[in-house]
């Protein structure tokens, strides 16, 4: 969205343009600086209309008074340089002037898909000149000043450096223009390896940083987090020096030096968790499209579950003459709100298989979603009467996503557990929900306890009645290292599915195996072909285990293997039960 002209303090009559977003991962904000002497364009973004509006008001700019026109990019990523790339012939014929850091002007001159991240917008790139290599290496060194030539103007750089810390040097670059007009560089790595930021007067362009911990972000090709951690120090430096008056981001709003402080401090609080995390590329991309898909399936059945009954207990607590309690788990969850935010997210889905939406947006809309379902919640979900193993799943649905996004591999709760043991009390429990009037037997003299249990006992119905579920152990005892609140979860997710197909049976075998163990997990509605095949291995994983439908004799099966308690892992093919 385009503003109004404001006048920059500081800068000796420079008046800024900016161009600013919403947030989006496909198109950054730009900004256009009118100087005495000079046009300045910070970053390009990479949308059409914003790119042919941002031209626009150069051209009008330009016509009161010709002058030197230059890009200066806060790092080569194509959703802030686009503009440039995509529209190089016209740049070079216009004699537009092109500054980068040194690292992203070779990645933007090798038309290098993974630096500028082109490779995760699924587009090619063709390589892009680039007059003026900022802080470079051999600047970073030695300092000093030296002098370029850019479309036929002299540009002076002059190179000094800030001591933040014991640990920690601030690079800062002086860019002069033969016009007069100045501006300030400072190298800012972690985000991307070319990140910078611009200083005009007393206003200061930070591209990226707020968000370099972000999920989808964090992880990008050469991001570092300790490189991140030190500009993040660097950067207070800069805005608690009192020459600050403003920010400007790379994506939505500008801030005041307040609030950047503020975020800064939460950005480094987040990106010091993410020193283990793995890198951002196509591949995990795609995985963690794979759990989006799955996590938007698996929430919205999930959350019908919890939904329906929470209705449904309120219904007969109405009926009891228990008002004000009906009232309460009517409220206990905004369900309303989280199917709002799950019918949005089944609507980007369909936008993403028409086309219209590209995978890396997909996976930063899940982000989203996520966190807008886990703050709808709230304290909801700790309330007793609620099927603890409902919530558990809604909760590692939801954190199993992030995970997928940063790369963690998070299994905090695996130990070592008697396989033939768990899954005996699992079918037993599932069986026979007789602890629940247990409980309201054991809470008879305590009118509130006794409620409370009453509530549990309509909030939780018999479940698999038309399904008969049974177990057969052919080894024990099987341990193995493993999550089993996990694990007996995944299991039911699974049984859940084969009776929503009709299944009258579901027969679990647990069995040893020469590395370790295997559960399969045999049905009348399972075939070779089973849909949610992939949805289950990637849930199995999450508790240790290695998920495959395999067929036998024509008849099809669900295995998931594990290694034993002192196995070194497995590979290869599933092992077969004994």
């Amino acid at each position: 969205m385009e503003g109004d002209w404001i006048e920059i303090p500081g800068s000796g009559g420079a008046t800024l343009l900016p161009f600013t977003r919403y947030p989006d991962v496909c198109c950054s904000n730009a900004y256009l600086v009118s100087t005495p002497g000079e046009i300045i364009v910070i970053d390009t973004g990479a949308d059409e209309a914003h790119i042919a509006s941002l031209v626009a008001a150069i051209r009008a700019a330009n016509g009161e008074r010709p002058r030197g026109v230059s890009v200066l990019l806060t790092h080569c990523h194509l959703d802030h340089a686009h503009g440039v790339i995509r529209h190089r012939e016209r740049i070079a014929s216009s004699r537009v002037a092109v500054f980068a850091q040194e690292e992203g002007a070779l990645a933007l001159e090798a038309g290098d898909p993974h630096q500028t991240v082109a490779e995760m917008y699924g587009r090619e790139i063709e390589p892009v000149p680039v007059d003026v290599h900022l802080l470079t290496r051999e600047d970073r060194a030695c300092g000093g000043e030296r002098t370029v030539e850019a479309c036929g103007r002299t540009v002076r750089l002059s190179t000094d450096q800030m001591q933040v810390d014991d640990g920690t040097v601030l690079y800062r670059q002086h860019v002069t223009y033969q016009s007069g007009t100045t501006c300030t560089v400072y190298y800012m790595p972690g985000h991307s390896p070319d990140s910078i930021f611009i200083r005009i007067g007393e206003h200061l362009f930070i591209g990226d940083i707020l968000f370099a911990a972000s999920p989808g972000i964090a992880g990008l090709h050469r991001w570092n987090c300790d490189h991140l951690c030190a500009s993040i120090r660097a950067a207070r430096l800069i805005l608690e020096s009192g020459e600050i008056a403003f920010c400007w981001n790379g994506h939505g709003r500008g801030l005041s030096v307040s609030d950047t402080l503020k975020a800064l401090g939460s950005l480094e609080t987040e990106a010091k968790k993410l020193k283990g995390i793995s890198t951002f590329d196509p591949d995990r991309l795609r995985a963690s499209v794979s759990y989006a898909r799955d996590m938007l399936i698996e929430a919205g059945k999930l959350f019908s579950v919890i939904g329906g009954r929470l209705y449904y207990l309120s219904y007969y607590l109405e009926e009891l003459g228990e008002t004000e309690e009906a009232e309460r788990y009517r409220d206990l969850l905004q369900n309303d709100a989280i199917d709002e935010f799950l019918t949005n997210f089944s609507t980007f889905a369909g936008e993403l298989g028409e086309g219209r939406k590209i995978e890396i947006q997909f996976v930063l809309k899940a982000v989203q979603i996520v966190g807008k379902i886990e703050r709808a919640l709230g304290s909801g979900p700790n309330d007793p009467v609620l099927d603890a193993s409902l919530i558990r799943r809604v909760r590692y649905l939801l954190t199993d996503c992030l995970s997928t996004v940063y790369g963690l591999n998070e299994r905090l709760n695996d130990r070592n557990v008697d396989l033939a043991e768990c899954l005996e009390t699992f079918v037993a429990r599932l069986k026979d929900p007789s602890y629940l009037d247990d409980a309201m037997i054991a809470a008879a003299e305590d009118e509130a306890a006794f409620l409370t249990a009453l509530a549990a006992r309509i909030a939780n119905p018999v479940i698999f009645e038309e399904t008969a579920v049974s177990v057969e152990v052919r080894t024990r005892p099987l341990p193995v290292m493993t999550d089993p609140d996990r694990l007996c979860d995944g299991i039911t997710g699974l049984i859940e599915d084969l009776a929503a197909a009709g299944a009258k049976n579901v027969a679990i075998t647990v069995a040893g195996t020469p590395d370790g163990a295997t559960i399969a997990i045999a049905s009348d509605a399972l075939h070779p072909d089973w849909p949610y095949a992939g949805v289950y291995e990637r849930r199995f994983a999450r508790c240790g285990g290695r998920c495959a439908v395999e067929t036998r004799d024509g008849t099809a099966r669900v295995e998931v293997c594990f290694a034993g308690e002192d196995a070194p892992g497995m590979s290869g093919p599933a092992p077969r039960p004994t």
